[in-house]
């Protein structure tokens, strides 16, 4: 477990051109209950999410993108279990428009699957990972049903805000 975590923190290092101090990183993944989550099996929902990061890049089959939105930099992965951010914690100074960044960029990535055609999950499990002390710790910011309600939306917009506040 923790070497996954770490190769994905190993391709944000690459990608951000940063420290590999692996305790200054944080992912947010969203993760179905089963299924997998690429481009072949989720085509609309990452032509969203391709149209949603220009100019920073289409994000290929099982690739990765650095993401420069707002003044911040973070990293976005494309998994068959889930879209993963990466955020690099020293470049989180601006928090706010950070947060709404990501916020902006899970909501595209939710709405969606919830649209989406073939591979149609029921819900959406969207947690947070960090290494302290050499061990993964783990948070499960919320469990979206989809479709997306409103309230259902705004509860994301909090947790996920509450969330990057917490580590910058």
């Amino acid at each position: 477990m923790i070497n996954k975590f770490q190769d994905s923190i190993d391709r944000a290092i690459a990608l951000l051109k940063t420290p590999a101090d692996y305790e200054k990183y944080i992912s947010i993944k969203l993760s179905p209950p089963s299924g997998c989550c690429c481009s072949d099996c989720w085509p609309e929902t990452w032509q969203k999410v391709n149209k949603a990061i220009v100019p920073c890049a289409p994000i290929k089959h099982e690739g990765d993108a650095l993401i420069g939105k707002g003044g911040n930099i973070f990293v976005l992965e494309q998994h068959e279990s889930g879209p993963e951010i990466v955020l690099y914690l020293a470049l989180a100074t601006a928090s706010v428009t950070l947060a709404k960044s990501v916020i902006d960029l899970i909501t595209t990535i939710v709405k969606g699957v919830s649209n989406e055609q073939r591979k149609h999950p029921t819900q959406i499990k969207i947690s947070k990972k960090q290494i302290v002390k050499g061990k993964i710790e783990e948070e499960n910011l919320i469990e979206i049903d989809i479709p997306i309600s409103k309230d259902m939306e705004k509860q994301l917009r909090k947790r996920i805000k509450q969330a990057i506040n917490k580590i910058s």
